[in-house]
């Protein structure tokens, strides 16, 4: 049985890769109001079809719903909502192997927030390969220094070293300067500024250095979609257990979080939704990967702990940093380490 949850966790988070590439290709594509609403629109109009066909959405089931149920519901419809927007805007203004691996985050906070809003705690080998799984994706979302070949030189201290930048997929903003290079009789220091930015030092010299996350729009937008996540999924599990099926809960989630983002975006241009005509297979197809990876999701929290659930679908950011690299040619190289370290952490969830 547990097995099970597992590999209906494994669906969801290979669904979940597929919608990361996915909305990515498409936010070249279409704006970020478009894209979330379209979408949540299409979401909601197939998981309703289904309740209907499989009964979910009969008269009974809707006039008798449980207070705390619907309360659930809306708090998670809400939150759904505006993490839509911010997930969608991260992924439109930087690369998948930057923003996708903060979502490892989620399992850690799920550890406080399951436990506060259901009283769910993992066992001690489970919490360490939670804690692993995060720090895995925690070292991904790092910003090592500009990966850089230098020429050695005999010059003495302080004259500047002929180099040939390597520049890395994020470097636009970083390297608005050509970086230069001084020798220093130790090592070689990075002078990105010439006045305000201190020295950056590169591996070889005897200088210490630690790689800095890079704060960027897009990182920080999924921190807090990892954070209101955390929210989410205890909610969600909660709303599972007391929804008359699975299906009912499903699409009365998405129906909730699709009004809002139409109804904005009906105001501020309904021309948009023509492009429900020209560009329906894109579409349809990104909002099957969102349906097939929410039933999933949902299918392994009725047999996992909440933070086993998520911490197994969030092995998506393993699968998601590889598509980066196949289809958008970002580098991860040095990164490999740390998809290992992930998949080690998987490995004690799934022996706990």
């Amino acid at each position: 049985m547990i097995w099970a949850g597992f590999a209906y966790a494994a669906g969801a988070a290979i669904g979940h890769s597929c919608i990361d590439a996915s909305r990515k290709w498409a936010s070249q594509r279409f704006s970020d109001r478009e894209l979330v609403a379209l979408v949540a629109l299409l979401d909601a109009l197939l998981l309703s079809s289904m309740a209907l066909l499989s009964g979910g959405f009969d008269l009974f089931s809707l006039t008798r719903l449980d207070t705390e149920y619907v309360a659930a519901l809306l708090v998670t419809a809400a939150i759904k909502a505006l993490v839509g927007f911010m997930y969608q805007r991260a992924l439109h203004v930087s690369p998948l192997s930057v923003t996708v691996p903060y979502l490892a985050f989620t399992p850690v906070l799920l550890v406080f927030t399951s436990y506060v809003i259901i009283n769910e705690l993992p066992s001690s080998q489970g919490l360490m390969g939670i804690v692993v799984v995060t720090l895995g994706g925690y070292f991904l979302a790092l910003d090592h220094p500009a990966e850089v070949e230098v020429k050695k030189s005999d010059e003495p201290p302080g004259k500047i070293v002929s180099v040939l930048p390597l520049l890395p997929w994020n470097s636009s903003k970083a390297c608005d300067k050509v970086p230069k290079f001084s020798t220093d009789g130790d090592g070689v220091v990075l002078d990105l500024s010439e006045k305000n930015s201190p020295p950056v030092a590169i591996p070889g010299g005897n200088s210490s250095w630690w790689p800095q996350i890079q704060w960027e729009e897009g990182t920080l937008l999924m921190l807090g979609v990892a954070a209101l996540l955390s929210i989410s999924n205890s909610l969600d599990k909660m709303a599972g257990h007391l929804a008359p099926s699975l299906l009912n809960f499903a699409a009365l989630q998405r129906g909730f979080t699709a009004v809002p983002v139409v109804l904005y975006l009906l105001v501020t241009s309904p021309k948009s939704f023509s492009l429900l005509i020209h560009f329906f297979p894109v579409l349809l197809a990104i909002s099957l990967f969102e349906v097939v990876a929410f039933i999933c999701y949902l299918k392994s929290l009725e047999i996992l702990l909440v933070s086993y659930a998520v911490a197994a679908k969030r092995s998506n950011v393993l699968l998601s940093v590889l598509i980066g690299r196949v289809v958008f040619k970002e580098k991860i190289w040095r990164r490999l380490p740390f998809i290992l370290m992930m998949v080690g952490g998987m490995t004690l969830i799934l022996l706990a």
